[in-house]
């Protein structure tokens, strides 16, 4: 397993290619993306990794190389339910960003949930893989629904970070988290994160979650392809994900690209550890390879579909400070 010192050691801005910016339309959406900031707010004593700095200005600066208008900011796992950082961020995008937190559904109160939504809070993240956990479909699904009474009332997203196995557990599931009471689209992070080293057509879970995307019942981050470099059938698989559910899909970069725990292999949280190296430039280009050329399908993906998720209502023209 590679080791942190192979990575740069500051957040990456993408690598400036002039010939990107032009092909994304005007109000392109980058769907996933951190700000990280130890200096300002603590990590959760209990983080399974360490990241560097990567702040409002440096994320600024990557989205402007990539030509994109609009945000959603994900809080990142390493400060649990600690939002403040993530709120902090949408002050400073003055509305013209979306944010998905983390909560405990335990202790969150109605009032909480009001203020996060008027900061600009459109969703909330639960994530299952980081921590290699491993719930029964029974507790699984009592979870969701724990969670689905919270968001009804406000129509927010359901973000979910799994494995294509644990996708399987949830499947049937998922279309009773929306009732008479309020909607929740779930979203499924990095394209449902598949085992890079089996075709995809072989793998738990796939089948199951194209039937959902086509059905319309999740939307898909088409995102973090680095994370399953070896897929035999990425290609194959992307074009199937784009083309099955056009209106289910939205694009985004993962920055700052974190290596998570996949790259802390000894528990060593006293380092901090550095960015993987990407070409978002490159992955810009790839995907809109995979549409074909269709800049209908492109509209789709990098504006339409991101503003109906995150319930963006101000005119596209409204642009990041860049």
């Amino acid at each position: 397993m590679a080791s942190a010192h192979n990575h740069p050691s500051n957040p990456p801005a993408s690598r400036n290619n002039p010939d990107v910016m032009p092909i994304l339309p005007p109000g392109s959406w980058d769907s996933h993306v951190h700000v990280i900031d130890e200096e300002r707010y603590a990590f959760h004593p209990d983080h399974l990794f360490r990241p560097k700095k990567a702040s409002i200005d440096d994320l600024l600066r990557f989205e402007k190389t990539i030509g994109i208008s609009h945000v959603c900011v994900v809080q990142v796992s390493v400060y649990k339910t600690d939002n403040r950082l993530l709120i902090d961020t949408l002050n400073e995008l003055r509305g013209r960003g979306r944010g998905v937190v983390v909560i405990d559904p335990d202790t969150i109160t109605s009032a909480e949930l009001d203020a996060l939504h008027t900061a600009g809070v459109r969703g909330v993240r639960l994530n299952l893989k980081t921590g290699g956990q491993t719930p029964n479909r029974d507790n699984l699904c009592n979870l969701l629904q724990k969670y689905a009474r919270l968001l009804r009332p406000r129509n927010w997203a359901l973000q979910l970070y799994l494995s294509l196995p644990q996708f399987k557990l949830i499947a049937d599931e998922i279309p009773k988290l929306s009732t008479s009471e309020g909607t929740i689209p779930v979203v499924i992070d990095h394209l449902g994160h598949p085992d890079q080293d089996r075709p995809i057509v072989e793998q738990e879970g796939y089948r199951e979650l194209m039937d959902s995307l086509r059905r319309r019942e999740i939307y898909i981050k088409l995102s973090a392809t680095y994370r399953f470099p070896r897929l035999p059938d990425l290609n194959t698989y992307v074009k199937e994900v784009i083309h099955s559910a056009p209106t289910q899909i939205v694009w985004a970069s993962d920055w700052p690209h974190t290596g998570s725990v996949e790259y802390n292999p000894g528990g060593d949280r006293t380092i901090h550890q550095n960015y993987r190296q990407v070409d978002d430039a490159g992955f810009v280009k790839q995907c809109l390879g995979w549409c074909n050329g269709n800049q209908d399908l492109v509209r789709q993906i990098w504006v339409e579909n991101p503003r109906r998720l995150w319930q963006y209502e101000e005119p596209i023209q409204q642009r990041l400070r860049l």
